[in-house]
């Protein structure tokens, strides 16, 4: 497996956005950043992606829902995030793996391998370089 795994982030909140791709960086995945449902749009058309991980109430028309629908159309695995609790029972009775903020880091990337593993994705984390420079 010579693919190294491609993530959508389709998060409204720029800080957030931000933490989510630094670790998903460290994790070893590529990703995509994208800020409307608009953007997820281009970025789907303009690539593969192996898991999309969308916010459920982004700011412009379109809720995650109806996004995650789109995503999984393309073959894209979801997982949907919301900080907001009146949206968590929807969340709930879906089928949808979701995750509710502020959520640890470690369950996001925990969730991101059990989609690639249920979805039998031909791709992998690149290898982290831990070598530690020598000191003089």
């Amino acid at each position: 497996m010579d693919r190294i795994c491609k993530i959508l982030i389709v998060e409204d909140d720029e800080a957030v956005c931000r933490l989510i791709g630094d670790v998903l960086d460290y994790a070893g995945y590529e990703f995509t950043l994208a800020s409307s449902g608009a953007e997820m749009r281009q970025a789907l058309d303009a690539e593969d992606f192996d898991v999309a991980i969308i916010d459920v109430g982004l700011r412009d028309s379109e809720d995650g829902f109806t996004l995650a629908q789109v995503a999984d159309a393309k073959g894209c695995g979801v997982i949907l995030t919301t900080g907001d609790p009146d949206r968590r029972p929807h969340l709930e009775a879906g089928s949808r793996r979701h995750l509710m903020k502020p959520f640890r880091m470690q369950q996001l990337t925990d969730l991101v391998q059990q989609v690639l593993t249920d979805n039998a994705a031909l791709c992998a984390p690149r290898p982290r370089d831990n070598s530690l420079p020598a000191r003089a």
